[in-house]
């Protein structure tokens, strides 16, 4: 469990930190911030970030479990 722990919990804040450096270029980005729809854009990024943050308490939470082993 340590070493599926463990690669869980990377992927998970891997994927959080791609999301908020595509999420940052992408508002900071002069065409890209006049799009009308930057909410729903924001909103995908955002759930990608939540989704890695989730995926990496995740491994954590497998990481303490397989401690009793």
């Amino acid at each position: 469990m340590k070493r599926l722990g463990l690669s869980v919990s990377v992927a998970g804040l891997a994927l959080s930190v791609a999301s908020t450096l595509l999420l940052l270029t992408h508002v900071t980005d002069q065409y890209h911030s006049h799009i009308q729809d930057i909410g729903s854009i924001a909103v995908g990024y955002l759930g990608a970030i939540v989704c890695g943050l989730s995926l990496s308490v995740t491994g954590v939470a497998l990481l303490l479990w397989g401690r009793g082993d």
